[in-house]
């Protein structure tokens, strides 16, 4: 019983750490992207090869979130209409993870 509630305390400290949608879309880019892509195209690889869907915003601008497997954000992509292209803002709030995302952002290494 008391293994059991270590158990349950760990994961709760675990979880509790993680990262909120609002925290870290609050933060300051991690780095800032300009691609000819339009902004759909963007978050369509975003999202694509990543598993997840593009959250559309009453701005036309679009959010795309990577998650940890406890529901924590670890990277955040604002996709922002710029002209005939689209500004990416990328904030990594923690973990590492592969840079396939980097395609969909006009950057040719994926490493």
């Amino acid at each position: 019983m008391r293994m059991m509630a270590l158990t349950v305390v760990g994961v709760a400290t675990v979880v509790g750490g993680c990262a909120s949608t609002e925290k870290v879309l609050q933060k300051p880019p991690t780095e800032v992207f300009r691609t000819e892509k339009s902004v759909q195209e963007v978050t369509f690889c975003l999202a694509n090869k990543n598993n997840t869907a593009a959250l559309e915003k009453p701005d036309g601008s679009r959010v795309v979130l990577i998650k940890n497997g406890y529901g924590g954000v670890s990277l955040a992509f604002s996709v922002f209409p710029d002209g005939t292209g689209s500004r990416i803002e990328y904030r990594r709030e923690f973990g590492t993870i592969g840079g396939i995302w980097k395609q969909c952002v006009g950057l040719k290494d994926t490493k």
